[in-house]
C-alpha cells in the first residue's frame, strides 16, 4: 500500500486509495478521506484521477455524493476511469491507458493517481504516462 509520493516531483504522484489504511474492503469515513486530501493539499495537488471500480467506491457512504464528486467540492480538479481491480479478474487494457494519458494531460498539474493499494492499477496507470512523456 502506498502513501501520497511523487513519482515525478511537483508534477505527478501516486498513492492508495483514502482510507485503505484501514483494510482493503473497510469502508471509509468522511475523517480519513479529508486526511488523504490535506496531504494532498500540502504536497500542492490540484487534480486527481480515481482508478476505482464500484467494489471500491461503495466503500465511501459517508460521502453522500460520492467520493469523485467529493474531490471536487473539496476544490481539486478530478477524472474518474474505470479500472476493474486484477485481483478480482479485471485487464488493464490499452484503451483504459489512453484514457488515463488523456485525463492526465487535461488535468492542472500537479496530479495524483490512485486505485485502492495503490499498486498494480496505479502502477500500470504511472508507467504508460512516464512511457508517454519519453
Amino acid at each position: 500500500m502506498f502513501e501520497p509520493q511523487w513519482v515525478i516531483p511537483g508534477v505527478l504522484a501516486r498513492s492508495a486509495r483514502p482510507g485503505r489504511a484501514l483494510g482493503p474492503y473497510a469502508e471509509a469515513p468522511r475523517e480519513e478521506v479529508d486526511k488523504w486530501l490535506a496531504v494532498l493539499r500540502e504536497m500542492g495537488i490540484r487534480s486527481i484521477i480515481c482508478l476505482l471500480d464500484d467494489k471500491h467506491l461503495c466503500l465511501y457512504k459517508d460521502l453522500p455524493e460520492g467520493l469523485v464528486e467529493y474531490y471536487r467540492a473539496c476544490g481539486f480538479h478530478a477524472a474518474h476511469i474505470m479500472l476493474r481491480d486484477p485481483v478480482l479478474g479485471g485487464i488493464v487494457t490499452e484503451d483504459a491507458l489512453q484514457k488515463v494519458w488523456m485525463a492526465y494531460q487535461e488535468l492542472p498539474k500537479p496530479v495524483i493517481i490512485h486505485c485502492s493499494a495503490g499498486r498494480d492499477r496505479t502502477g500500470k496507470a504511472v508507467d504508460y504516462i512516464l512511457k508517454m512523456i519519453g
